[in-house]
């Protein structure tokens, strides 16, 4: 205990007669440095929420459910539906119709039947307008125009990537190429059935992978091109939204004792490229980290090691009074460690009172949408612990070499 007080005594008299200049710039780099390690991994982690949230709100709600693996459809949909919505913790059901249709714009400017014109062919959802907006957000998400309405039969609503214009992301000869609120647009499905449709709303709901490159109409409507009355209770697909997102696993299992003659997922089972490239950015986010601790240490190392080098004389002294070698090499650990717990401190609480706060208020707008920081408690916790060992790393190294020296050649100078 006696070599430990002297230790933390020495690194005391360090710390305070030091220069003060050095150490309000040692803590500061060190709380920029934990800043950083807390920034990168939170925008990755924002990034990734928000392309869960994308999936969940836009494409599949919390669960799906498909038909067997021998049908095509779900038969006597509005009795599944009735069943899954009885259950406690369920916000919504609604079933969807698809299917795909060549769509096309101005059709009747075109000069010949081999003019391609402004068209391609989308994916088309037949839903019911009062069912779906408990269960997606693509609502919330017109940008032209309104939402559908229950008995809407000459209505469709456009994705942004689907009309194309100045909002669209996708090159201008892949989309509509500007298909406005009010213009006709024809759509020929597979079956050879032609429609026409009033667009009656664009929407734009900044999923990546293909909410945007869809339309809808309502599933009368689809029921209707189909041509057969039993598509009026037939689904290709039954959306769940969950009071509880997390909980997808239990009611599954609820959903399955409920004998529902289909295929029930998770919708963290159909983001397979989503999954992909959050797995880049924990790659990227460790590179990132690796770095900034790298740096954080080098940094530290040379402050410590220009200052060991200033003091070598002192160093040789008090060993020749008898003051142990491990006593030194302590002192110098703790005055390492002291400016890495500052640098965590001051730079945790301009991350947490200044940065996230900030950017809560104010996302970042990228072409995915609106990004807010997440922190993890894990990202905290090894940021904290990266640093504290990168400090004593760096208050180690130097004063092991000095101590090392004969205590006449310390003192000396040599």
């Amino acid at each position: 205990m006696g070599n430990v007080k002297l230790a933390l005594f020495l690194a005391y008299k360090s710390i305070i007669k030091g220069n003060r200049w050095a150490l309000t710039l040692i803590i500061l780099v060190m709380s920029l440095s934990f800043a950083n390690l807390l920034l990168t991994p939170s925008i990755l982690s924002g990034v990734t929420n928000t392309l869960d949230e994308q999936q969940v709100n836009t494409l599949y709600a919390n669960i799906v459910i498909d038909p067997s693996e021998d049908k095509y459809y779900l038969d006597r949909s509005s009795l599944i539906e009735e069943k899954v919505e009885h259950i406690p913790g369920i916000v919504g059901v609604s079933a969807h119709l698809d299917t795909s249709a060549c769509i096309e714009y101005e059709w009747l400017e075109k000069e010949s039947s081999s003019d391609k014109g402004k068209g391609g062919t989308w994916s088309i959802v037949g839903i019911d307008p009062l069912r779906e907006v408990n269960v997606t957000t693509i609502h919330e998400h017109i940008i032209q125009g309104s939402y559908l309405d229950p008995g809407d039969r000459d209505e469709i609503v456009l994705g942004v990537e689907v009309a194309g214009g100045d909002r669209a992301e996708t090159a201008s000869f892949l989309t509509l190429q500007g298909a406005q609120v009010g213009d006709k647009v024809r759509l020929t499905y597979p079956n050879g059935v032609q429609r026409e449709y009033h667009v009656k709303g664009i929407f734009q709901a900044r999923e990546m992978t293909r909410a945007d490159r869809l339309a809808f109409v309502t599933r009368k409507e689809m029921a209707s091109v189909l041509g057969r009355t039993i598509f009026t209770d037939r689904a290709s697909q039954i959306l769940v939204r969950i009071e509880q997102p997390g909980e997808e696993n239990r009611f599954i299992k609820e959903f399955e004792a409920l004998g529902i003659d289909g295929e029930i997922r998770s919708w963290r089972e159909y983001g397979g490229a989503t999954s992909g490239i959050v797995s880049s950015f924990d790659v990227i986010a460790s590179l990132i980290n690796s770095i900034g601790l790298v740096v954080a240490a080098v940094v530290m190392f040379i402050v410590i090691y220009i200052n060991v080098i200033n003091k070598k004389r002192q160093i040789g002294i008090l060993r020749a009074i008898g003051i142990k070698r491990n006593v030194v090499l302590c002192s110098y650990l703790i005055q390492a460690l002291f400016y890495a717990a500052f640098g965590v401190i001051f730079g945790g609480l301009v991350f947490g009172y200044g940065i996230q706060p900030y950017f809560a208020l104010h996302p970042l707008t990228l072409p995915i949408g609106l990004v807010s920081f997440a922190v993890k408690p894990a990202t905290i916790q090894i940021a904290v612990l990266g640093l504290l060992l990168a400090a004593a790393f760096a208050g180690f190294i130097p004063v092991l070499s000095i101590t090392r020296q004969s205590i006449i050649k310390a003192i000396w100078g040599n």
